[in-house]
């Protein structure tokens, strides 16, 4: 039995992923579980989903994974070293990104211009952003059933219906476009996990050891506020803001972009035009 995880960002299509993966794989005559894991119900926020596979047996395993031979991770951003910390030695990492994952690991490294075929192809969420979700099951179907393809493209026209035609060129441009990256001498080990509060989690189930002021949540973000010269400080942002990120003081208005999640409530309630505008992310 294998296990997979597939990470991202809420909005950039895990869950729908980690369905059209394990109908591919059951359309190969494998047993397949996949079910998500949900965390903040935000936009943006941290998501994850679990798959199994077995090519001779059924699968009696009914819990998360905690430790995988395969990580898969949607966001164009590179994944934490928790995330990486749970690949078995020998396992592998699939990244959306376009440039060298410049680490020594213990695992082999995938990487395919994802987000990038997405934009090319017009595979775009419906703020405008680059979903490259299928075009990362494109690299993973050749990484790891290498005949798939042909079930690969039954699955996505089974879950997106009149959606599946651009996403069938995005998944066989993942497909022809994913690169397996060789170690070289310049690559850097990887950083180990953070400790929470100097201290190591306890026991299989991990407890959070900080307060959320400490967690920078502001990493959720894929938008967030930029404030214009239009700006009066009248400070009604700040009273709506749910994270407490706004402040309004002596100079003006000041966000912290560690904790603000781009929910955009404060563009809104703004009662003056232009003064607030989201602005991207960059991955």
């Amino acid at each position: 039995m294998k296990e997979l995880v597939i990470v991202g960002r809420g909005g950039e299509g895990v869950v729908l992923a980690s369905q059209i993966l394990a109908d591919t794989f059951a359309c190969a005559g494998a047993f397949v579980q996949s079910f998500p894991e949900f965390k903040a119900e935000r936009r943006g926020a941290p998501i994850s989903a679990f798959l199994r596979w077995d090519e001779r047996e059924p699968i009696r395993r009914r819990y998360k994974v905690r430790e995988c031979d395969v990580l898969v991770d949607l966001s164009p951003s590179e994944p934490s070293p928790e995330q990486l910390a749970s690949v078995r030695p020998g396992g592998l990492v699939v990244l959306n990104r376009e440039t060298r994952f410049r680490h020594a690991a213990p695992f082999e490294v995938a990487r395919v211009p994802a987000s990038a075929i997405a934009r090319r192809h017009g595979i775009l969420s419906s703020e405008g952003r680059p979903m490259g979700n299928v075009a990362v099951l494109g690299a993973c179907v050749r990484l790891l059933l290498p005949d798939g393809l042909p079930h690969l493209e039954a699955a996505i026209r089974a879950r997106m219906g009149a959606r599946a035609e651009a996403n069938l060129v995005g998944a066989r441009a993942g497909h022809a476009l994913c690169t397996r990256q060789h170690v070289l001498a310049g690559d850097a080990p990887l950083a180990p996990p953070a400790a929470a509060n100097g201290r190591p989690e306890p026991g299989l189930f991990p407890v959070s050891l900080t307060d959320s002021l400490a967690s920078r949540t502001g990493s959720w973000s894929l938008d967030r506020p930029g404030v214009r010269a239009e700006c009066t400080a009248c400070g009604v942002c700040a009273l709506f803001c749910p994270e407490g990120a706004i402040a309004r003081n002596g100079d003006g208005i000041s966000i912290d972009d560690l904790h603000c999640k781009g929910c955009g409530i404060c563009v809104l309630v703004c009662p003056v035009r232009n003064a607030l505008a989201l602005e991207e992310v960059p991955a």
